[in-house]
């Protein structure tokens, strides 16, 4: 039996699940958001001008479930529409999705989170942006960017769906990957006080410290393999943190 039990909110690599498991770290998985794509005629016909304009427009992406809803849109028939966009995106996977559909010189600049991808919007004198999200996006960057004189046209192409289910097991740690699933597993669940959070980024660590006091650990760079290398090093070296 494993020394350790870990309930990650995301489905995870399989290679990753091994890795825990040669670590004695028994690793469940449940999905506790669902991310469905907007497909409509109406989402279509808001969507399109964008892309299909010639002027160069500046887009922000803080999502990788944006950029995926975007390849419905991109993909017209039988052609690939590549729209003339400078694109601000997050590190991590955001910028893993777009790699096989823009050159990277289309990607203007990247930042591990929202509030840092909106300083490096503002330092480069942009106007104006289009920010492809979902219907529960974080307010940050938005904020930050109007704050600061930007006009923002905010384009929802994905609906982020909570699944909250009771975790009956004791864990000695939780994975989170996003805002809206740290919102659904405290809707119909408590925490014990030495479970472990760890958190794929700071606006994901903010939304744990709503719901309770627990240690909070979170991912230097907002990827599954560098959150289960914080699990595995948190695990082997518990005396460092207390």
């Amino acid at each position: 039996m494993a020394k350790y039990k870990v309930l990650s909110t995301k489905k995870l690599e399989p290679s990753l699940l091994e890795q825990a498991r040669e670590k004695d770290i028994d690793i469940s998985e449940q999905e506790f958001i669902s991310v469905k794509p907007i497909l409509s005629k109406e989402k279509l016909d808001e969507v399109m001008p964008w892309i299909m304009s010639e002027d160069i427009h500046y887009v922000a992406l803080t999502s990788a479930s944006a950029v995926e809803a975007l390849k419905n849109y991109l993909k017209q028939g039988a052609t690939w529409y590549v729209p003339n966009w400078n694109i601000f995106s997050l590190s991590g996977k955001t910028k893993d999705a777009l790699q096989p559909f823009f050159n990277k010189e289309r990607v203007f600049a990247i930042a591990k989170n929202a509030k840092m991808l909106a300083e490096e919007i503002s330092k480069h004198k942009v106007k104006e942006v289009v920010f492809f999200c979902g219907n529960k996006r974080r307010n940050e960057l938005p904020a930050i960017l109007r704050n600061a004189g930007i006009a923002v046209h905010e384009v929802v192409v994905y609906e982020t769906v909570e699944t909250p289910v009771a975790a009956t097991d004791t864990i000695d740690a939780i994975l989170f990957f996003s805002p809206s699933a740290v919102q659904s597993f405290f809707s119909v669940n408590q925490l014990k006080q030495d479970s472990i959070c760890f958190a794929i980024g700071q606006t994901t660590a903010d939304s744990i410290a709503d719901y309770c006091e627990n240690k909070i650990i979170i991912s230097e760079f907002p990827s599954q393999e560098t959150l289960l290398a914080s699990v595995n090093f948190y695990f082997q070296n518990k005396a460092c943190y207390e």
